[in-house]
């Protein structure tokens, strides 16, 4: 009788047991799963990130690639209307006009960081996981890009201040007009215009640091996709 009992008891026990196990089990499960579809949800937007943020990249690259053009072709220009000016009230006009047609044009330098300020603004900036990736970003567009546009915006004040002025009294100016002309071999004006190169050369060392970096960049982002 006491041995059926106990027999009873040990049953309700396993049974017991096993409900709560099969319970646990099944918490432990949906939680299991649940994480696992927040980390895929997680994985899948960390992509998205990632992909756009390479379109940033990519379109950084060939704005740079762009301005150093630019600025190699104004170099140029540059050094040769330097010479042209130590000649003097002898200087050919024709050939002054076509070095200053060398900063006809100079598009300001906008930075493509759409993707990356999106990213910033919406709150997900932890799902990009790798930690150097982000400092990485962080230095490229917050420091490398800024300095390119302002050193750009250094040298066209320049421009502005120093050679487009002459570029309108050289085509104002007639082969006669000696007082308009004068004012192109003023000491000041001569030394300011003399000193444009150096300017041209730091926007160009910051492109190229750019550059290179975002070569870097483009690399680890492609890492992280593949």
């Amino acid at each position: 009788m006491t041995t059926n009992k106990n027999k009873k008891r040990l049953n309700q026990l396993f049974k017991l047991v096993t409900e709560l196990a099969l319970i646990t089990l099944g918490i432990y499960l949906a939680l299991f799963i649940n994480n696992w579809n927040e980390s895929k949800k997680e994985q899948e937007l960390e992509q998205f990130y990632l992909n756009n943020l390479l379109t940033d990249v990519d379109r950084s690259i060939s704005s740079l690639q762009r301005h150093w053009i630019l600025d190699s072709v104004q170099l140029i220009g540059a050094k040769r209307l330097d010479q042209l000016l130590d000649e003097g009230h002898n200087v050919d006009m024709d050939s002054l006009r076509i070095y200053l047609n060398f900063f006809n044009t100079n598009p300001r330098f906008e930075i493509p960081n759409f993707s990356y300020q999106a990213l910033l603004q919406s709150g997900d900036y932890q799902v990009i996981r790798n930690k150097e990736l982000r400092h990485a970003m962080d230095e490229f567009f917050l420091d490398l890009l800024s300095g390119v546009v302002i050193t750009e915006g250094y040298y066209i004040d320049r421009l502005n201040e120093y050679y487009f002025p002459v570029k309108e009294t050289v085509y104002m100016a007639k082969s006669n007009s000696f007082i308009n002309i004068e004012r192109l071999f003023h000491p000041v004006f001569k030394e300011n215009v003399y000193a444009l190169p150096a300017y041209i050369n730091q926007e160009m060392r910051q492109i190229k640091r750019a550059l290179e970096a975002s070569q870097k960049l483009r690399k680890d982002i492609q890492l992280e996709i593949n």
